[in-house]
């Protein structure tokens, strides 16, 4: 019998993708296992080891259907991470990020759409920008793994390349669910402001398109998907913008956890 927790839909996709879809997908234990701080935008999350997958180069996903016509049943699904046993806090953090998406847009990939919007609309080009940050993303691999331990199938030179700009959505995730498990922003890290996010617009764009800016956890909060000026830091700030160094370089406090 099929597990009455699951919506129909949720049990129909399983189906479909010849997945298991009894009671054996047992909810984590709680108090096993801290969830990263971007689950707060998702109120009915609940996360689920599915023993399926153990052995399998799938480690964690999420359910959604890719047809156009979708968005809406994909928002009305339940919020289920389906995980191999033992989830990292990063998998977890990873499928949350794609959960926000599908959330609030019915979509885990529109995120790299709105990204390229985003750019567009601030004054950026992103037919440009977003190669610069794929090409800079390559270049900061060893030292994303070194200080940050970030590796996965997605960071990867092969998929960078052969994926382009398309694997931007898992990319995000990827990066995201790290910032959201190490209580980190990335965009002010010194030595990525040299490659991936040397460009405010990528800085600001990527900021806007992951994490909880992708929802409202209160009705005062900013619509999802807003992209956020950079603040300038006092006459020093200024001083730089006019001298041209506002696209990079050195941030006090880089680390710091990244803003709602």
């Amino acid at each position: 019998m099929a597990d009455p927790k699951y919506d129909e839909k949720t049990r129909e996709l399983l189906l479909q993708s010849r997945l298991p879809f009894m009671e054996e997908n047992a909810p984590v234990q709680k108090g096993k296992q801290a969830l990263p701080y971007n689950t707060a935008g998702l109120p009915g999350l609940a996360v689920r080891t599915m023993p399926y997958l153990e052995g399998k180069n799938t480690k964690a996903f999420v359910l959604a259907s890719n047809k156009l016509s979708a968005g809406d049943s994909n928002r009305a699904l339940d919020q289920t991470i389906f995980t191999a046993p033992n989830p990292s806090p990063q998998t977890i953090a990873h499928e949350a990020e794609h959960l926000l998406a599908r959330q609030n847009t019915g979509f885990a990939q529109e995120p790299r759409e709105i990204f390229r919007k985003l750019i567009d609309e601030g004054g950026g080009k992103a037919y440009r920008a977003v190669p610069q940050f794929l090409n800079g993303l390559a270049e900061s691999l060893p030292y994303l793994e070194k200080k940050y331990g970030i590796k996965n199938g997605y960071m990867d030179k092969d998929f960078i390349r052969e994926q382009g700009s398309v694997g931007l959505y898992e990319i995000f995730a990827t990066l995201a669910g790290a910032e959201a498990t190490l209580g980190v922003d990335l965009t002010k890290d010194p030595e990525l402001r040299k490659t991936m996010f040397k460009d405010k617009n990528v800085r600001e764009a990527y900021n806007a398109v992951t994490g909880l800016r992708q929802t409202r956890l209160d009705p005062r909060d900013i619509p999802p998907y807003t992209r956020i000026p950079e603040k300038e830091d006092g006459v020093a700030g200024k001083l730089k913008k006019l001298l041209g160094f506002a696209e990079g370089g050195y941030i006090e406090n880089a680390g710091n956890k990244k803003l709602i």
